[in-house]
């Protein structure tokens, strides 16, 4: 009887242990409650490669769009400004062709940013974070130019989840 009565507790035991383990966390949004929107400015292109710059803006928007932290306002309504600066965008090589070892077949692109969230009034800064990175493994097809372009979107969209996550779930100090 007593072994029945000890597994019945096992529950109870584990979700007091879980409260008591995330004790100071809160799940959502860490940003400052009066900071509901936000304005986001064309991405800062530092690299050599062109046209970046739409594309990684369009992904940040999308993802602050689907985390619902933050609803996007123009300049003039916003609560903050997101300032988003690219200054990394390489291609390395994976994998190399079996035949010719010396000429890839797949790659990895990486796009570096770091970003500001700042106060519209005042323009104190909210948010700061450097070394944010989005990646996408794409294989050689065609010439790399055009493999390339047809890995940013992906690359753009894991960058812009990073950012999103550096905005909205930043783990302050308790």
């Amino acid at each position: 009887m007593s072994h029945f009565r000890t597994l019945a507790l096992l529950p109870l035991l584990g979700l007091f242990l879980l409260q008591t383990g995330c004790q100071g966390y809160k799940l959502g949004s860490q940003l400052p409650d009066d900071i509901k929107t936000v304005y986001v400015p064309t991405v800062l292109n530092e690299t050599n490669e062109p046209l970046l710059e739409g594309q990684i803006t369009k992904a940040v928007m999308d993802r602050l769009q689907r985390d619902g932290s933050l609803k996007i306002s123009n300049e003039q309504e916003a609560d903050a400004i997101l300032y988003v600066t690219v200054n990394a965008y390489k291609t390395n090589p994976l994998t190399y062709e079996s035949s010719n070892t010396a000429r890839p077949d797949e790659y990895l692109l990486t796009i570096g940013a770091s970003i500001e969230l700042v106060r519209r009034e005042s323009g104190a800064t909210i948010v700061k974070s450097t070394g944010l990175q989005g990646q996408d493994e794409f294989a050689l097809v065609g010439d790399l130019t055009n493999a390339k372009s047809n890995a940013l979107p992906d690359a753009a969209d894991d960058l812009a989840r990073y950012i999103v996550a550096a905005v909205t779930e930043s783990w302050p100090a308790l």
